[in-house]
């Protein structure tokens, strides 16, 4: 396909070159031939002769040369450099070919003309329209395949555009003018005095044709910026899946390959990202992303909640290491969804328990009536796994160092105080209880009245760590569910 392109494509080229050798020698500064038959026959037997030497030699040899560069694409595999390199040459390579033709006609008419010099600047003018126009069309033409040549690699710092852009003025400009300027040397006075309405059909010939070149020509450059413009609108609307094609070996495939780039890193920065909040929370990323990351951290008054199953050591006895691992999932995935409803921060996972925080890094004035809630709420979540187990949940409120903790190479964001070790405690000593939720009188007193009223009293008690008694709260009218599937499902299967 991409040979019989090629060939179609210089049949158009060939036949624009004759339109203006036909345009030049009968319009601009017509050629009257007095010619025997004799000569006349001389002109075509030598015209089919050197046709027949182009389309035998020239075509094959082409088309050889056209194969040899482009067979990686056929075999389906990635070409060498030197393949490459001949691929990225193709438009110039056989545009060469087809100018050396055409100088061979100018130089064979000459002389076969007596060496009248208008024949031969016609030819060679047509020649360069010829092989300006071919070198655009085939790089168009090529497109396809200098993508996929260019695939991977570091695009060759070639320059295109200002080629591109001097062969669309030859084509629109140069070549006219020069018509023109032949005309007193080539003419006759006689002749040239007669030319009045010549030069204005050649004058608005070139005001046509030179706008609708130049339009190609900056269309050429436009198209692919304009596809760069275009994909960058979708990465500002967060589609980091865009990517332009690699079509030009020059300023406009680096550009597009440096576009290309942007658009990985910012994909990976993102993944980076994604899984970063995986770890840490979204609200941390935040806070370090504006912050930075410096060791330390800022005093606030939080509300810590811990989590975790009850009679665990038993549960993991009796599953396989795969089935451990299902239940914790399960267990976890309830418990950040509730704190995460509640706006929470799980902090970090423990074996089998959690911590989660209310009031950093996000700012929440009602960060005791969040954890209240959480924590009235998640036995009853559990309590709709396949396998739910029983679990305790102690929450307490007060000051603590809330930031990173670690080295300047690996740190983690945490919450470091007093309060976090007596919420642990109370997760302890909370399995002991009917709701299995404790929460100290401080989270109590913080809260909104309408969620406060929901707890009761359940007394004082020893905290170990502590040298006075700690008054505690359990959810009104709540009992945690009991172990009822947890401990006969693991025993059922290892039976």
């Amino acid at each position: 396909m991409a040979v019989r392109g090629v060939i179609l494509l210089q049949a158009a080229a060939n036949g624009a070159g004759a339109a203006v050798v036909a345009f030049y020698l009968q319009v601009v500064f017509p050629v009257e031939l007095a010619r025997t038959p004799r000569e006349e026959t001389l002109d075509l037997l030598v015209f089919f002769g050197y046709l027949a030497v182009v389309v035998v030699v020239g075509i094959p040899l082409n088309a050889l040369l056209l194969r040899k560069a482009v067979s990686w694409l056929k075999e389906g595999r990635r070409p060498s450099e030197t393949e490459r390199r001949l691929t990225l040459s193709l438009p110039a390579g056989q545009t060469a070919s087809a100018f050396l033709g055409w100088l061979g006609a100018a130089v064979i008419f000459g002389v076969l003309h007596e060496g009248d010099r208008r024949i031969g600047a016609g030819i060679v003018l047509a020649g360069v329209v010829t092989c300006s126009l071919l070198y655009l069309l085939l790089e168009r033409h090529f497109r396809p395949v200098f993508e996929r040549a260019l695939g991977g690699t570091v695009v060759p710092g070639r320059r295109e555009i200002l080629p591109r852009l001097m062969i669309a003025w030859l084509l629109g400009s140069a070549v006219p003018l020069l018509a023109v300027g032949m005309i007193p040397i080539t003419g006759d006075p006689a002749e040239i005095a007669d030319l009045g309405w010549r030069m204005t059909l050649l004058v608005a010939t070139c005001l046509v044709g030179g706008g609708l070149v130049m339009r190609a020509a900056a269309g050429a450059v436009a198209e692919p910026i304009e596809q760069v413009r275009e994909a960058m609108g979708r990465v500002e609307e967060g589609d980091l899946s865009v990517r332009v094609p690699v079509d030009d070996p020059g300023e406009l495939g680096r550009l597009a390959a440096g576009f290309n780039a942007m658009v990985e890193g910012l994909a990976e920065r993102e993944r980076l990202r994604d899984l970063f909040g995986r770890q840490v929370g979204d609200e941390v990323v935040r806070s370090i992303l504006e912050t930075g990351a410096n060791l330390g951290g800022e005093r606030r008054v939080v509300s810590v909640l811990f989590v975790d199953v009850n009679g665990y050591t038993a549960i993991a006895e009796r599953m396989s290491p795969d089935e451990l691992l299902s239940f914790l999932n399960s267990f976890f995935e309830v418990v950040v969804r509730v704190v995460h409803q509640r706006r929470g921060f799980v902090n970090k996972f423990e074996g089998d328990a959690a911590l989660c925080v209310f009031g950093a890094p996000l700012l929440q004035p009602d960060h005791a009536s969040r954890a209240l809630d959480a924590a009235e709420n998640l036995p009853l979540e559990v309590a709709k796994l396949t396998l739910a187990p029983r679990i305790g949940v102690g929450v307490a409120t007060g000051e603590v160092l809330a930031g990173n903790v670690g080295t300047k190479d690996r740190f983690e964001y945490t919450v470091i105080g007093d309060v976090v070790n007596v919420a642990s405690r109370l997760c302890d000593l909370a399995k002991q209880y009917p709701s299995g939720v404790l929460a100290t009188a401080e989270t109590v007193a913080a809260a909104d009245p309408s969620v406060a009223r929901r707890w009761r009293e359940a007394g004082s008690i020893q905290v170990r760590g502590r040298s006075a008694p700690t008054r505690v709260y359990e959810p009104v009218g709540r009992r945690s569910p009991a172990l009822h599937t947890t401990t006969s499902a693991a025993s059922g299967r290892r039976a």
